[in-house]
């Protein structure tokens, strides 16, 4: 290992806890302070995790020779503007998903990237998480067969405990807020053609982002995902009302050859791979799954000290600004398609 890569933390809101224990818990970070426009959540925030400095603005620390990089924490309306600053600082940038609330904005974070030669990585834990890189490898090597339908059905949820995430300009919505499903079927299937969708707000608490949506995605590769969600529920928070499932989503990923299934029969965490050559009926493999979504614990901490040998070593970041776009791409194409109600064609 060399030596600890010292950071800063931009946003000490809903996410920063997360981040803070896993970079204090480990040795390749060292945190020298945490910024936030609200001092008593910069205070708190230091003071809970041995941070030895807080500060209402990141300016001033973005002049710290010692401040090596930033991670990005902010409401998603704000990222660019902290990225492209702490960039041109000179300072490399881990931002936290989604990379930002229009395309506009995310490719001037990307092109930033790549003007001053820093790194730009955006967290999608996804990426770094063995089960989710199990499921894209099950489909990338043809278990199935291709083109699939790739389905991925959710519960009804609260939605994020932050009221910015249901905010139309601060965060976007439950669309932008899980991002992260679009940024993996992008890993998988790549260049999207067409997206259709149909969304909405049921939320009864006062939201103005749509919270209800069905979505569409064409791919070039004859691939098709469809996506479904809903955090329409009363009040904030990630707990689920009792709807009568084990699991929040409801996974299949159907191709010529055989399908891929989650949650197992009784609504274990279990992914199940079936092949139409097996005529026993019975699963041909099983892979138990941590979480009820694809990710690991482990990905988070493997993002996070992806960034750090991105910095150290040299290698390229996963995913870096480019990569994420497509993500953000999806989300705009999936917004206006709601609006419109017409399919949005992509190049």
């Amino acid at each position: 290992m060399g030596l600890p890569l010292r950071v800063v933390v931009v946003g000490c809101g809903g996410y920063a806890p997360s981040h803070l224990k896993r970079l204090k818990a480990s040795d390749l970070f060292e945190v020298v302070a945490v910024a936030d426009i609200d001092a008593q959540a910069a205070r708190s925030r230091a003071e809970a995790f041995g941070v030895p400095r807080w500060e209402t603005g990141y300016g001033r620390l973005l002049e710290c020779p010692e401040v090596e990089a930033v991670l990005v924490l902010t409401p998603a309306r704000v990222h660019a503007q902290v990225t492209i600053d702490s960039l041109h600082a000179g300072k490399h940038v881990f931002c936290e998903k989604p990379m930002a609330r229009t395309v506009a904005d995310a490719r001037a974070m990307a092109e930033a990237a790549r003007r001053t030669g820093l790194v730009l990585q955006i967290g999608y834990p996804m990426r770094h998480s063995p089960d989710a890189l199990n499921l894209r490898k099950l489909i990338r090597d043809g278990r199935i067969g291709r083109p699939v339908w790739f389905r991925d059905i959710w519960a009804l949820s609260k939605g994020n405990p932050s009221p910015s995430t249901h905010d139309r300009d601060l965060g976007g919505g439950v669309i932008y807020e899980l991002a992260h499903w679009l940024d993996f079927v992008s890993f998988i299937f790549g260049q999207a053609a067409k997206v259709y969708a149909v969304t909405a707000r049921f939320k009864p608490d006062p939201t103005t982002a749509d919270d209800t949506f069905l979505a569409i995605i064409e791919f070039a590769s004859g691939d098709t995902a469809i996506w479904s969600e809903s955090w329409a529920a009363k009040g904030m928070g990630y707990d689920v009302p009792p709807v009568g499932r084990k699991v929040r989503p409801t996974l299949d990923v159907i191709g010529p050859e055989g399908s891929i299934h989650f949650p197992g029969p009784a609504g274990e965490k279990v992914l199940s791979l079936y092949e139409s050559k097996d005529q026993s009926g019975a699963p041909t493999e099983q892979w138990t799954w941590e979480s009820d979504w694809g990710a690991n614990a482990s990905g988070y901490d493997g993002e996070l000290a992806h960034f750090y040998r991105a910095v150290r070593e040299g290698i390229a970041p996963v995913p870096s600004g480019e990569e994420a776009l497509g993500a953000n791409v999806l989300a705009e194409a999936i917004v206006e398609s709601g609006r419109t109600g017409e399919p949005v064609r992509l190049t």
